[in-house]
């Protein structure tokens, strides 16, 4: 090969990872923005460390976790606008419904390692088309299907937990 070939190889190569690397970042930053509006909290300066999401078919069913790591200044927010953990009852049996993949049964802790917290907060979103109350949980368990948002921030840690279910 000559030389100028071999530096536009590189060039090219390069490019790639850059486009790779910028296509990252927006779909990151995209998916943070989305969030932040579901649980009405600016997420601008965190991150997602790990996600997973599971919708897809026809019809769209699935969930989407994400385990974001977040910075101190959304605490007061939070503090201020969200629910003191423990989760009521309603969202919490919702939570511990076994589901089966390939792998076998979990309920939503296991299957996403969000651990039991005792000190932290929590936000609901019912997203269903029959809510009359989006904040509440109490009709979360009288329809034959969820579509829902929690969000559970781990106060100690400063992590917040984004669980997403559509059935």
């Amino acid at each position: 090969m000559t030389k100028k070939k071999i530096l536009l190889l590189i060039a090219i190569i390069c490019g790639i990872g850059l486009l790779m690397y910028i296509s990252s970042y927006l779909s990151n930053s995209s998916r943070l923005e989305h969030i932040s509006k579901k649980i009405e909290i600016n997420l601008e300066n965190c991150k997602i460390e790990k996600e997973k999401d599971t919708h897809g078919g026809f019809l769209g069913d699935g969930d989407y976790f994400a385990k974001i790591i977040c910075n101190k200044q959304i605490d007061n927010k939070i503090k201020s606008e969200w629910n003191k953990l423990p989760l009521p009852d309603e969202l919490q049996k919702v939570m511990n419904i076994i589901q089966y993949d390939g792998k076998g049964g979990h309920n939503v802790y296991d299957k996403y390692s969000i651990p039991n917290l005792e000190n932290g907060y929590y936000y609901f979103l019912d997203r269903h088309t029959e809510s009359k109350d989006k904040k509440s949980d109490k009709e979360l368990n009288q329809r034959s299907s969820y579509n829902f948002s929690v969000a559970i921030y781990d106060d100690e840690n400063k992590i917040l937990y984004y669980y997403a279910l559509d059935t």
